[in-house]
């Protein structure tokens, strides 16, 4: 019996956590500050291909403080001003570059597929397949 409840009570737990994922990717942008913690890998080069890259966030501040969030970043080697292609458009913002530890201020969308349809280059996905992943709209350093 108190196997059954206990099962019952985590089944109940990663429901609850679901249905908050759930209500965090709201169709609205998300305007957070958050820290970069982790650059998975090496950017590839911008002229291979047309990519987004996704980088690992944790919010400082705010309703949803120290969660962590996997944030897709479209051409991560060029400042955002340097963006000049189609995808200018969505692609806003007056960070130079991306260094572990700097702190940013973002606006995100979620999916990913209302911004981005082309290649997510997504090295977390390895080890956290279930997480909501986010489009940056536009990426600012923390003043």
């Amino acid at each position: 019996m108190r196997m059954t409840v206990s099962v019952c009570a985590a089944a109940l737990l990663a429901a609850t956590a679901l249905a908050k994922d759930k209500k965090d990717a709201a169709p609205g942008p998300l305007h957070v500050t958050a820290k970069l913690v982790k650059i998975p890998g090496t950017f590839p080069p911008d002229d291979l291909y047309d990519y987004a890259y996704v980088m690992k966030y944790e919010v400082v501040g705010g309703q949803l403080d120290r969660r962590p969030l996997l944030v897709a970043h479209y051409k991560p080697r060029r400042a955002r001003s340097e963006i000049k292609d189609k995808m200018r458009k969505h692609v806003a913002g007056t960070l130079r570059s991306f260094k572990e530890g700097e702190v940013h201020q973002m606006t995100l969308i979620t999916p990913v597929k209302k911004v981005w349809k082309g290649a997510l280059v997504d090295e977390l996905f390895a080890t956290d397949r279930t997480s909501t992943r986010y489009f940056c709209l536009r990426a600012d350093p923390k003043k």
